[in-house]
């Protein structure tokens, strides 16, 4: 409630006091008017009587109906007593006792209780007693009958003390009235104050009253604005706050509570299947909120990237078919999803959404993105669109609701993985179960098959000890010509350990001008080619003596097909070739000497 300033409402106390003052007053003028009238009788004064008191009535009753609301009839009346007491004494030709009027005007004037009201008569009896004194005084003195019979007084002489003390008296008088006018206006001034406060206070109270049942009620949109002094509606204002504050977070945590049991229902009835999980979700969430769209984005892996795969679309009350991949960092989406925080938009223009948003549609100017995450692993995001603002407890909702979205999804897709998983397995286990019986066959044929390389391996190596002993040399190289390994037959040969020869080129077995011969690269050039060589060779030992070899290369191949290395077998042919050409030296010295 708003109160009137303290200055109107005592106005309005003072209003009442005038109003039945003034009825004081037109008693008090009417009873002149009368009493000047009985008073002609005397002295044949009937124009004064009749004309001097409609007058004072006439101006009275003017000021009052022209100036309503004001306090001007009240000094109207004033001057007006101040003229009746003049008539009166011009009445009764200057009778003393007529001046005592104004001392009744005063005590009239005093109803006012307003000091001021008394200066028009104030004024108006000096001028008047001054003036008309000192022309009736001018008149006796120089015995003039025209001034003396201004009537001011029946004394023959008023001298100047008379006077004095004849004022003085009025003087007092009229103090008195203006002192005693100023403490009954102080007084009734602070009785309106009190009651007024009283009336306040009651009307304080009311309110509160009022103001408590609304709040017991429940209804905590009154309006209400108490006074700064007024504790105990501050209290109540504090206490409807507070209330209204506790009441609005319970509906918000039911809200929240409500929200999250029903999504965590349909998490478990469509937990088996993510594409099911998605669009339930992205619906119940579109149309919980009420708002007119809504999309699901999920982290997908095909192995080579990662991308965000729309799941699930609910928008204007129906199910949406749409198909739309977005790539980490793309959009507003893939920026959410590195960002791991909310995204909201307000205002936006109407186009930008199916730009940059992912939905790949028109939606409605407010937008928000909720990475859906949980310990900090992200699995997706969710984008909701409205043509109104989100509030801050729908916010903290869909935060609460992203973590337990995060934790099926991760769930849904280790169920997937695992149910993929298990049928590979199963598959592979009906495989290995066919293939169970050929590798029973095939470990019956590799039995047979070890028993006979065991034979054959130790055939080949009794051939290969009676090899060496046998005094053939063997050498491995790989395919380039680098040395892997050689036998004791050929080191004898050639004069070198095993461990002199491996890591070492071939090249250390011929003549250094050959081996930079293209015919020796040639060699080696059809030996990687898998062609191999056989026939007299000539090589040096370690000890730089030249011997005659002959001996053949054989290519080595791996499980591809490709060369790999080469195998070599000599024996010595030295003491053959000295042989034939001593004999041949010796044919010629016969064919000489013949």
């Amino acid at each position: 409630m708003i109160y009137m300033d303290y200055t109107e409402q005592v106005k309005t106390f003072f209003n009442k006091i005038y109003s039945k003052s003034n009825k004081v007053i037109e008693v008090l003028l009417i009873g002149y008017f009368l009493f000047g009238i009985f008073l002609s009788f005397f002295y044949d004064t009937y124009f004064v009587g009749i004309s001097v008191g409609l007058l004072n009535l006439t101006l009275y009753f003017s000021a009052k109906a022209f100036f309503k609301g004001s306090r001007i009839n009240q000094y109207i009346a004033s001057l007006v007593a101040g003229i009746f007491m003049a008539q009166f004494i011009y009445q009764m030709h200057g009778m003393f006792e007529m001046h005592f009027t104004a001392f009744i005007a005063i005590i009239a004037l005093i109803t006012y209780q307003n000091k001021y009201a008394f200066l028009p008569q104030l004024i108006f009896v000096l001028i008047h007693h001054s003036v008309f004194a000192y022309i009736q005084y001018i008149g006796v003195v120089n015995e003039n009958e025209a001034y003396q019979q201004i009537y001011f007084t029946q004394l023959e002489y008023m001298d100047l003390t008379t006077f004095s003390f004849h004022v003085g008296l009025y003087g007092i008088g009229i103090v008195l009235a203006i002192s005693y006018t100023h403490i009954l206006e102080n007084n009734t001034t602070q009785n309106a104050e009190s009651i007024i406060k009283l009336r306040e206070m009651e009307e304080r109270m009311l309110d509160n009253i009022q103001f408590a049942n609304n709040i017991a009620e429940g209804s905590y949109e009154t309006a209400y604005e108490p006074n700064e002094d007024d504790k105990m509606g501050s209290a109540l204002l504090n206490m409807r706050d507070n209330l209204k504050y506790s009441t609005e977070r319970e509906g918000q945590e039911k809200f929240i509570n409500v929200g999250i049991a029903e999504i965590s229902e349909i998490i478990r009835k469509y937990s088996e299947n993510l594409d099911d999980l998605s669009f339930n979700v992205i619906s119940y969430l579109s149309k919980y909120l009420k708002v007119n769209q809504g999309g699901i984005f999920i982290l997908m892996d095909d192995g080579e990237e990662k991308y965000l795969e729309l799941k699930g679309c609910y928008a204007y009350n129906r199910k949406k078919f749409a198909e739309k991949r977005v790539a980490i960092g793309q959009g507003l989406v893939g920026q959410c999803y590195i960002e791991k925080s909310i995204i909201r938009l307000k205002e936006i223009p109407q186009d930008y959404i199916s730009i940059t948003s992912g939905l790949g549609e028109s939606t409605p100017s407010n937008l928000i993105i909720v990475p859906i995450m949980n310990d900090q692993i992200i699995e997706g995001v969710m984008e909701l669109a409205s043509f109104r603002d989100f509030n801050e407890y729908e916010i903290e909702f869909l935060n609460k609701v992203s973590k337990s979205i995060a934790a099926i999804i991760t769930s849904a897709k280790v169920n997937e993985r695992t149910k993929v998983l298990y049928e590979q397995s199963r598959e592979q286990a009906e495989i290995m179960k066919s293939q169970e019986e050929e590798m029973r066959q095939n470990m019956e044929e590799l039995s047979a098959t070890q028993e006979e390389m065991e034979r054959k391996s130790s055939e080949f190596e009794s051939r290969f000890n009676a090899l060496n002993e046998s005094g053939i040399g063997s050498i491995e190289f790989d395919i380039t010509g680098t040395i892997i390994d050689a036998n004791d037959s050929f080191c004898d040969l050639m004069k070198y350990s095993k461990e002199e020869l491996k890591g070492y080129h071939h090249k250390i077995f011929v003549d250094p001008e050959y081996s930079k011969s293209k015919e020796y690269q040639k060699f080696w050039k059809d030996l990687a080619n898998g062609i191999a060589y056989k026939g007299e060779l000539v090589r040096y030992t370690k000890l730089g003596k030249l011997i005659h070899l002959y001996g053949t290369y054989k290519v080595l191949y791996d499980r591809s097909g490709k060369p790999n290395a080469v195998l070599k077998f000599v024996f010595d042919i030295t003491p053959y070739v000295k042989g034939n050409e001593s004999s041949q030296q010796k044919g010629k010295l016969a064919d000489s000497v013949s």
